[in-house]
């Protein structure tokens, strides 16, 4: 093929991919552009067509159509789930219908796993909430699970997975609300099914919150790895949705790699050993009348700045990433040096959610976070760091030692045997001189 051909190959992958995105919210921007291309080749395998670039410009002939939604549906999302996956979340959603039961409110709890795959997610609520809070009537839950994509759906209404759906768990501790059919599948008890209400719905689209899609007053909304599907403009209209479907105090369920605080303006993050959750923050009462007393409002909610105990700025602003890197490290060493390591341990909290794409603060972060015995912190911007890079040796190297420090020595030796890989693949060039020879002190410890 000349070099012609392929820029204008080149150009209708890139109309297919930009229609996409217009059409179902998916972005394939940086590294999932690669992850596009080749699902073009599967969806014209799909569709008889000679190759991606007869599918791309299929896509894009035409007016757009469920046939079109579908297609991109199926190839363009990933259906990674499986049963009582992190259980900190689903301790959430029973903490949740236990304070339900003591307010004894008469309205039913609502949970909605949005972008619910094949279902596992949905069912895994159901059954928590059967199993650990069985005082709370299945007739006062209400499981909300939507998804894209119509194939997934039509695999969690129907309620029957094989065993790698339950791998983390064994399915015969999980009854009554499983039993095996005998050919390697299992199937979902009928009045567990009937608790959750499956639903096809694109959170690009704006038709929520609203009582016609049932996504008003949520308790707890699960939206986990859906985010990382779109871009930061449409990432910030569904998160905002996403709060107006919430009651207040109500809770916002995401990979932690997700999470940003700028993409989570309205929402107090709650960082926990192995998951950050998100609380919605009630908007604030209007005040009585005042009583005519002069009152000195500002110092009452203004708090003391922190900056000041740090190091003097420079006196030009640093523009580059790195130097911004730089600036937010010494402001938390110096607070560290100075004894607040809870003010640290907070400035360095602000800085990796202000720069949530930087993979060199985050790998920075999660080391003094480790450092400073903020496991949780630590394992926050270690995930996040390998969201930005998945071939860090470094990550993979923090990752170890978090598993190490918690005592689950089989995990860090499987990590640390993924980061000599990678470092012998030359993916560990980025370590510096400094953390390099911490590691290889650590390294050495756990071999």
């Amino acid at each position: 093929m000349s070099a012609i051909d392929d820029t204008l190959v080149a150009d209708v992958f890139d109309l297919a991919a930009q229609r996409v995105e217009a059409a179902t919210g998916l972005t394939f921007a940086g590294l999932r552009r690669r992850q596009f291309d080749a699902a073009l080749e599967r969806m014209a395998a799909a569709l008889g067509l000679p190759g991606a670039a007869a599918c791309a410009s299929w896509l894009l002939a035409g007016p757009w159509d469920d046939a079109r939604s579908d297609l991109c549906a199926r190839f363009l999302t990933i259906g990674e789930t499986y049963f009582l996956r992190e259980p900190r979340a689903l301790d959430l959603v029973c903490n949740q219908a236990r304070a339900l039961l003591a307010r004894r409110a008469a309205r039913p709890l609502r949970i909605w796993s949005a972008g619910c795959c094949t279902g596992e997610e949905p069912y895994s609520i159901a059954l928590a909430l059967r199993r650990d809070v069985p005082q709370l009537p299945p007739g006062r839950v209400d499981i909300l699970a939507t998804d894209l994509n119509d194939a997934f759906l039509d695999v969690a209404r129907a309620g029957i997975y094989r065993r790698w759906s339950f791998r983390r768990t064994d399915p015969a501790d999980l009854a009554p609300f499983v039993r095996p059919l005998g050919d390697g599948r299992y199937e979902i008890d009928a009045a567990l099914r009937a608790q959750v209400r499956f639903a096809r719905l694109n959170l690009a689209d704006a038709v929520y919150p609203s009582a016609a899609t049932g996504t008003l007053a949520q308790d707890v909304i699960f939206c986990r790895n859906v985010l990382m599907y779109f871009g930061p403009a449409q990432a910030e209209r569904v998160v905002a949705r996403l709060r107006d479907c919430l009651v207040d105090g109500g809770w916002l369920v995401v990979n932690a790699s997700e999470a940003s605080t700028r993409l989570f303006r309205g929402f107090t993050p709650v960082y926990l050993e192995d998951a950050v959750f998100f609380r919605k923050d009630a908007l604030p009462a209007p005040e009585p009348a005042p009583v005519p007393v002069p009152v000195p409002v500002a110092p009452a909610v203004v708090p003391p700045v922190p900056a000041r105990r740090s190091e003097p700025m420079p006196a030009t602003a640093p523009s580059a990433p790195v130097a911004a890197d730089d600036a937010a490290m010494a402001r938390v060493h110096a607070l560290a040096q100075t004894g607040g390591r809870e003010e640290a341990l907070q400035c360095l909290r602000r800085a990796v959610e202000a720069a949530a794409l930087s993979a060199p603060l985050q790998q920075r972060a999660a080391l003094f976070a480790l450092e400073h015995g903020d496991r949780a912190l630590a394992r926050h911007c270690v995930r996040r760091l390998l969201y930005l890079e998945p071939d860090s040796a470094f990550g993979h190297y923090l990752w170890a030692l978090i598993e190490d420090a918690a005592g689950r020595r089989p995990r860090a030796r499987s990590l640390l045997r993924d980061c000599r890989r990678l470092a012998g693949a030359g993916a560990g060039a980025g370590i510096d001189a400094e953390l390099d020879g911490a590691a290889a002190q650590w390294l050495e410890r756990l071999s």
